[in-house]
């Protein structure tokens, strides 16, 4: 192993010599395991001559051949690479498969016929990526100490030439010598070459080193640059005595109640970790040895805990006290028990309790919606409506999850109630009539129809234990015009009766466009050929008074004219002072009318009816 390492040392030492050569040395770089050709630069195809070319290195100073050509033949010496090497038609050294044992000085002679020498050199270089670092720290608590002591290794494998470890604590670098920190590296060579990289940690530690994280950094270069691989992050484990310890309740609700799910844990403030006893207070027996008990909590559970830890180092006795508080919350206590049978028309008050840990939030909801709060509910059963579900929701403030429901079923009992559709009706001889009656009741109400007095039989269904539909279909005849259809619902407590008036549809002929109006006036566009109509109406009025005051100007421009004389002589007629005024106005031949009409201030009945006269031929 020793011998490995001095050749190792001595490679890397070569390798830093070799990289100081002349300006007539080329330098290349080769992966491990790749095939690379080295170039004979005092090697000319112009030459006409044959001259003897060699290819060699050193090897304890003395060279070594690796192949001859000349005039006499060509020949590959025995050697180490002639399984791996071939020169090409350019003379290049071609090396198959490099290994880490290729990376030598290999040189070109070049012999003419005349004797003269010509050499260049190639350094060879080869690079091998190192695996991924492995870091391995101290699986034993380390305790407390300023003097530097072994934490941690990193090692990488497989890598040529050797990389370089660098070691950091919360991505701070550690160096040694600076702060107490001595770091050593030990390198190792395989058979084949390739090298393994330890580097161990050694430091004081600290107490804070229980929150430390460590890591270690591989740096190495290749043939196309510098590289590096980070280990995984690693902590250590610090021993430090214990000088308390503290107990914690832990739920997954902030406030416990009934049926969660608790946790005690005690913890003593070093490491290792003390000898840890759990008590339910004022109780000799222990809960459990352990620094940890888990349970499902119930309203007994309230009270005082205690942890009591000894330090097996010192022996020292150590206690921590806690309280737990779970809070508990009863199923609510109805005054009244379900099913609470009640009548129709009554009132009643109802009452919620609930036993609990805290106040209680207490209201009442109705088939699912909420319609009260508090302790007490007053009920007014008015209709069947509000027979039904009733429940009395119980919650503790400012406990979540935590709440109860108590249901109340109220059933009505009472004289039913009844409704008929349609209550009106217009109809005519031959009509097809269907009209329907609902009963609602407790008991079941029974349905019995009655067409003016006389009981008739119809279709009855039950929709529910109270509620009973029918429905009466009957061919209307002369005998029912005018009538009325009584529906009486009847039960073991009462009855009711509710009623239905036929009216005669009025018999006025209109035309099929007006029917049809009168038949769909619920229609929105119906109603708008209404509205239209209607306007249409006012419109006529207004032409018609437009064209009366057209009538009357021209009236008025004749009498200016004198086309149309006063007086029944057909001359201006100036009446005595004292009497009433007379205008009569005389029409002229070609008017439809010949006669002449006494306009208003006639005293006689002949007058007035030719004032009327003249009324009805002007309008």
């Amino acid at each position: 192993m020793d011998t490995l390492i001095l050749l190792s040392l001595c490679l890397l030492s070569w390798r830093g010599i070799q990289g100081q050569h002349d300006n007539s040395t080329k330098v290349m770089d080769n992966m491990l395991g790749h095939k690379i050709s080295l170039p004979c630069d005092v090697y000319s195809h112009d030459d006409s001559s044959t001259p003897t070319l060699q290819w060699f290195y050193k090897k304890n100073e003395n060279p070594t051949v690796i192949y001859t050509s000349g005039p006499s033949g060509t020949t590959i010496e025995e050697s180490d690479m002639k399984s791996r090497v071939n020169v090409n038609k350019h003379m290049h050294l071609v090396i198959e498969h490099t290994k880490v044992e290729d990376e030598k000085l290999f040189t070109c002679r070049v012999v003419d016929q005349n004797g003269k020498v010509k050499e260049s050199n190639v350094h060879l270089r080869v690079y091998k990526a190192p695996d991924d670092p492995e870091i391995k720290m101290e699986e034993n608590g380390i305790q407390i100490t300023d003097e530097a002591v072994q934490i941690g290794e990193c090692e990488t494998k497989n890598g040529y030439p050797a990389p370089n470890i660098t070691w950091y604590r919360n991505n701070t670098q550690l160096k040694t010598g600076k702060d107490g920190v001595v770091v050593t590296n030990q390198i190792t060579v395989k058979s084949n070459g390739l090298i393994t990289f330890k580097s161990v940690l050694s430091s004081p530690v600290y107490k804070t080193d229980i929150y430390s994280t460590f890591y270690c950094e591989v740096s190495y270069h290749l043939s196309n640059g510098a590289f590096m691989k980070e280990s995984d992050r690693k902590n250590i484990t610090v021993d430090y005595p214990n000088t308390e310890v503290k107990l914690f309740v832990k739920s997954q609700h902030e406030i416990i109640k009934e049926g969660d799910k608790v946790q005690l844990m005690c913890m003593g403030n070093g490491h290792p970790q003390p000898q840890i006893t759990l008590f339910r207070k004022d109780e000799e027996e222990p809960l459990v040895e352990d620094f940890l008990y888990s349970w499902t909590v119930s309203r007994n559970d309230s009270g005082g805990y205690i942890c009591k830890g000894l330090s097996m180092d010192d022996f020292n006795e150590m206690e921590a006290e806690t309280e737990l508080h779970v809070h508990y919350l009863d199923p609510p206590v109805l005054s009244e028990k379900s099913p609470f049978i009640v009548e129709l028309g009554s009132v009643h008050s109802v009452s919620c309790h609930a036993n609990a840990s805290a106040h209680t939030d207490i209201h009442w909801t109705q088939d699912g919606s909420t319609i009260a709060t508090g302790s007490d509910l007053s009920l007014r059963f008015l209709d069947y409506t509000d027979a039904g579900r009733y429940a009395c929701v119980a919650s503790i403030t400012g406990v979540p999850g935590l709440t109860q429901t108590q249901e109340l079923l109220v059933i009505l009992k009472g004289k039913p109630q009844v409704t008929v559709s349609p209550q009106h009706v217009e109809v005519q001889d031959g009509d097809r009539l269907t009209v329907k009656c609902t009963a609602v009741g407790n008991p079941t109400p029974k349905i019995t129809w009655y067409i003016n007095g006389t009981k008739v039989d119809a279709d009855v269904a039950n929709v529910s234990d109270s509620e009973v539909i029918s429905e009466l279909s009957f061919l209307v005849t002369q005998n029912h015009l005018n009538g009325r259809i009584s529906c009486k619902a009847e039960n073991e407590i009462n009855s009711s009766m509710e009623y239905i008036q036929l009216q005669k549809r009025s018999e006025t002929t209109v035309d099929p466009g007006s029917q049809e109006e009168s038949e769909t006036t619920k229609d929105p566009s119906v109603e708008s050929r209404s509205q239209k109509s209607y306007g249409v109406v006012i419109v006529a009025v207004i032409v018609c008074i437009l064209l009366l005051a057209v009538l009357g100007a021209v009236l008025y421009f004749l009498y200016k004219k004198g086309r149309i004389p006063c007086g029944r002589s057909g001359k201006e007629d100036i009446t005595k002072p004292g009497e009433k005024d007379q205008i009569v106005v005389e029409m002229k031949p070609d008017s439809p009318a010949e006669e002449s009409v006494l306009l208003p201030g006639a005293q006689d009945k002949k007058q007035q009816a030719e004032q009327e006269r003249y009324m009805d031929l002007r309008n």
